[in-house]
């Protein structure tokens, strides 16, 4: 975790001025900084509160989740070749899921409805009338609702709420 949204920037745009091969070391020693902190965990730490980057508090059990999310949507970010339609469909689904479950909790989404392709249309605010309709495969819907475009879908016009 990061001190302050300063030292975040700081670190990405120092990050940024790196080689691939500095990037991918400097990638694979943090996993294994990560791995080792996360293995040798008590079982009865995976429950103890942490505070993520937006100040909610989480348990720590949910840092796997969170670090699995960054990875992935980060790859994508990166523009060195990485797709949504690379990410396994079981991160797809949770991420769908976890952005629309944002969008929720802070009642955000009102009128949109998300469908991919072949499933049962998600409308993010029940309660209110469906008022656009987003459509296409998963990894286009979920690149789509996590703000990185509209390749792919219909209905991709409208920009997306922020989750995070």
């Amino acid at each position: 975790m990061y001190s302050s949204t300063e030292q975040r920037g700081q670190e990405i745009a120092e990050g940024a001025t790196l080689s691939p091969a500095a990037l991918r070391n400097l990638f694979a020693h943090t996993v294994a900084r990560l791995d080792e902190k996360w293995r040798n965990l008590p079982e009865s730490a995976w429950q103890a509160q942490v505070r993520t980057a937006q100040g909610r508090l989480v348990p720590a059990e949910e840092t796997a989740w969170m670090r699995t999310r960054e990875v992935w949507i980060h790859a994508v970010d990166l523009d060195n070749g990485g797709r949504f339609s690379d990410f396994p469909t079981v991160v797809l689904e949770s991420l769908l899921d976890d952005i629309v479950g944002m969008w929720r909790k802070k009642d955000l989404g009102a009128g949109i409805a998300i469908e991919v392709d072949g499933s049962t249309p998600v409308v993010v605010q029940e309660d209110s009338e469906i008022t656009h309709k987003v459509q296409g495969s998963l990894p286009a819907v979920v690149r789509w609702a996590a703000g990185r475009g509209a390749v792919g879908v219909e209905g991709g016009e409208l920009t997306p709420p922020r989750w995070l």
